[in-house]
């Protein structure tokens, strides 16, 4: 899942154990119209979860299946979540639709998750299950097709990695934050040449398990039939043991202060790449904190920004990303691109008494206000679109919690008080783990 707020990215939204609506602080802002209910399905067979959502506003349907592994769960060689993706999603269509490239692939691998999607009219709906359901089933592609796709990934990786080169210093920065290779921090572009099918054969067999899935129907359905249309298609699958997830068990020392210096000419100016690594050791998960880590990273984000970004013009670009793992682990990653002349000593200097002083400034109630409305009218926005609502409905259930619609990411913003904001911030910002990579770049 990369916190920028827009509602296709909002990062891991998750219920607090009672969600108080408290729509009458913001009359504005009432909610009643747009409330997105969410049933969960009794008879689900093996599912981690299935749940039907109705939404009268649009003439389709989506049904999402989410796979509760992604890259980082990658084994050796890395990319071979991305290639089981391809072979998952084409098998699916040939063994439905009788052909594998009957149409765009319809599916993409994040960090903690796999997503498959198929829409259509809500007449639909039955062979779109049987769609996601194939996906679990052992990938089975003419000869030749599945070899090909090997080539197909590295196509797309390559593509990505030169449209987006701080991909890769992020990377080598997470590498250094967890001092593994492996798990969040993975080698794409090296383990190309490495891919092969056996690998993703396994990968699909150790992680496409039932118990490691969640499916989502949401638009113009019926509620009891949409349930009873699931059961039929997915209550043959049995419960098994999900796969286990060592990356989340990397933590690196809280006294870690990494600092590197490289010569590279993969990017387009000198770059400082930052990362840190905040454990909320007293949370046992993510569950609890979200309203305030929606707001308290909008407040952070914007000040930082301001700092880096329209208050020192040295600094040309300012992009941060923030995880919230399901084990409440934070990760912040930072890059920086600098204009010509500025120094990476100084400028690293300069980004370090940032971090130190951004909050010598305490944050204030319409600060909190604002960041609070900010996040409501992006929940608003996306209830007005299909892709806007099965992306909120997809952040939350990636994690392996009960999906999160619009309506109730609103209700658990206004739910969130000043003084948890307040306190996550303070925790962020504490002296934690931190890495960094000045980039110089060369000819």
């Amino acid at each position: 899942m990369f916190f920028k707020i827009s509602p296709d990215q909002l990062r891991r939204p998750v219920l607090r154990a009672i969600l108080i609506s408290l729509v009458g602080i913001f009359p504005a802002l009432n909610t009643t119209a747009l409330a997105q209910d969410i049933f969960p399905v009794t008879d689900k067979g093996g599912l981690h979860g299935a749940y039907i959502v109705p939404i009268e506003d649009f003439d389709r349907v989506d049904v999402q299946l989410i796979v509760l592994s992604g890259a980082y769960d990658d084994p050796n060689p890395s990319g071979t979540a991305h290639l089981t993706e391809h072979l998952a999603a084409f098998s699916a269509d040939s063994t439905v639709l009788r052909k594998a490239r009957e149409r765009d692939i319809n599916a993409k691998t994040f960090n903690a998750a796999t997503v498959y999607t198929n829409a259509g009219q809500p007449a639909d709906l039955e062979k779109l299950l049987r769609l996601s359901r194939a996906v679990l089933d052992t990938p089975k592609l003419p000869d030749g097709f599945a070899q090909s796709e090997i080539d197909i990934v590295e196509r797309e990786t390559f593509l990505r990695e030169r449209q987006y080169p701080s991909r890769w210093l992020t990377r080598l920065v997470l590498q250094d934050l967890y001092e593994t290779p492996r798990g969040r921090a993975n080698n794409t572009v090296d383990d190309l040449p490495n891919l092969n099918l056996a690998t993703a054969y396994q990968f699909h067999k150790d992680h496409y398990v039932p118990s490691n899935v969640t499916v989502i129907v949401s638009g113009k359905i019926d509620r009891d039939e949409a349930a009873e249309l699931v059961t039929q298609v997915f209550g043959d699958t049995a419960r098994s043991t999900p796969p286990a997830k060592p990356w989340l068990d990397q933590k690196p020392l809280l006294t870690l202060r990494s600092i590197k210096h490289i010569n590279t000419n993969r990017l387009p100016r000198d770059t400082v790449q930052f990362a840190k690594f905040i454990d909320f050791e007293d949370h046992p998960s993510s569950f609890e904190l979200q309203g305030a880590f929606f707001i308290a990273v909008d407040i952070l984000n914007t000040r930082l920004e301001n700092a880096l970004h329209f208050n020192d013009v040295r600094f040309l670009g300012v992009d941060m990303d923030w995880y919230f793992a399901t084990n409440a682990d934070l990760e912040m990653t930072l890059s920086v691109e600098l204009m010509p002349g500025f120094a990476l000593g100084e400028a690293h200097r300069n980004l370090r008494t940032t971090m130190k002083l951004l909050l010598r400034e305490p944050i204030g109630a319409e600060e909190i206000k604002r960041s609070r409305q900010k996040a409501i009218v992006n929940a608003q926005h996306a209830s007005r679109t299909p892709s806007g609502i099965h992306g909120f409905l997809k952040n939350l259930a990636a994690d392996g919690f009960p999906p999160f619609s619009p309506s109730r990411f609103i209700d658990l913003i206004n739910a969130t008080t000043d003084q948890e904001v307040i306190d996550f911030a303070d925790k962020v910002m504490q002296p934690s783990a931190t890495a960094t990579i000045l980039a110089k770049k060369v000819d």
